[in-house]
């Protein structure tokens, strides 16, 4: 795997709306090696490759968008004040190093602060913060705030990619820049295949953190045989998770094959076996879709209804700065797809 690619996309910002970064990224790498590249109205960027005549069309999808903020508000001694984009967990907020990102592309450093707990009655520090309380300290005057940052520009935590071991990682949007790079390096692999009797189209979506919109729009343009959406999937390998509620899933453990409503279920059976037959680590779980949707429900309904698989990678600590994921389980997913494929032309 290409590791200098995930680095590269992991120090990206790709706030909801504003996916640019991560798009031109993607755009820029896949091109090098797939027969065509284009970006929708919408902004999903595609990478496709292999005959379109009578060949089985299937369609890989991850969504580059990740959570993240938008200012609403400058007050008078320049401390400006921000809303949730996507999902966050405010929890985890307070202390964060983040970076304004302006239209012309300049990055304005600053943390987010709260009032310390020193200085909180007994009752003010057992509440639930609340974003509308936090703010964001770049250093600097109000004239100079106001020069650079405008109402709306994103904000995103700053790159902090960080390898606990040789294959474990722990990144902000890990959530799911992971499920990108599987693309690329799934669609590099088939791109060595001599007789291509397939036709794969790796789309890397937008705003799937606010409301899956931008898979609403490509199932419509490929109109696929098969969908397989990528995404993360909470690892219940930590403390207080219910695993008789939320199953067994594991870093480390493979890639994980979902056999819930949202997918076919006869393929997920058939992934199962062809998963056991070449010896990819991997995992099933069962969870309901409201614990952490995926775009999967929304490529499943369009256009009167399509053939859908959902594949999860294992990470913890989901939708904060600190999201941990295993390698290992990556190549599974890169291998597993690969051979889909190549398998079930």
């Amino acid at each position: 795997m290409d590791l200098n690619f995930l680095n590269t996309i992991l120090n990206t910002h790709s706030v909801s709306g504003f996916e640019n970064e991560m798009r031109e990224e993607f755009l820029n790498y896949t091109k090098e090696f797939v027969d065509s590249t284009y970006i929708d109205k919408m902004g999903n960027v595609y990478a496709a490759i292999g005959s379109g005549d009578n060949s089985k069309k299937y369609m890989i999808e991850a969504h580059m968008d990740e959570i993240g903020f938008q200012v609403v508000y400058i007050d008078d001694d320049g401390y400006i004040y921000i809303r949730a984009n996507g999902g966050v967990d405010v929890h985890c907020v307070p202390g964060s190093q983040v970076c304004i990102i302006t239209p012309s592309g300049e990055r304005v450093n600053g943390i987010i602060g709260k009032t310390p707990v020193h200085l909180l009655n007994s009752e003010e520090r057992n509440k639930c913060v609340e974003i509308s309380s936090l703010w964001i300290d770049t250093g600097l005057c109000k004239n100079q705030v106001v020069n650079k940052v405008s109402i709306g520009n994103p904000v995103a935590i700053v790159p902090n990619v960080l390898y606990l071991s040789e294959h474990v990682i722990s990144s902000k949007s890990l959530d799911n820049k992971i499920g990108v790079f599987i693309i690329s390096q799934v669609l590099k692999r088939l791109s060595g295949v001599s007789q291509k009797s397939f036709e794969v189209h790796g789309v890397a979506t937008v705003q799937e953190e606010v409301g899956h919109r931008g898979a609403y729009v490509c199932e419509c343009k490929v109109c696929p045989d098969l969908t397989i959406s990528l995404d993360m999937d909470f690892a219940t390998d930590v403390p207080n998770c219910q695993k008789s509620k939320y199953g067994e899933i594991a870093l480390g453990h493979g890639v994980v094959i979902h056999r819930s409503i949202d997918n076919d279920i006869p393929m997920t059976y058939a992934l199962e076996e062809l998963a056991k037959r070449l010896n990819i680590r991997h995992q099933v779980s069962a969870r309901n879709r409201p614990v952490g949707g995926t775009n999967t429900f929304i490529l499943q309904q369009s256009q009167g209804g399509n053939r859908t698989i959902s594949l999860g990678i294992p990470c913890r600590y989901m939708h904060t700065p600190v999201e941990l994921c295993d390698l290992n389980d990556v190549e599974a997913a890169v291998e597993l797809i690969y051979h889909i494929v190549v398998s079930f032309e």
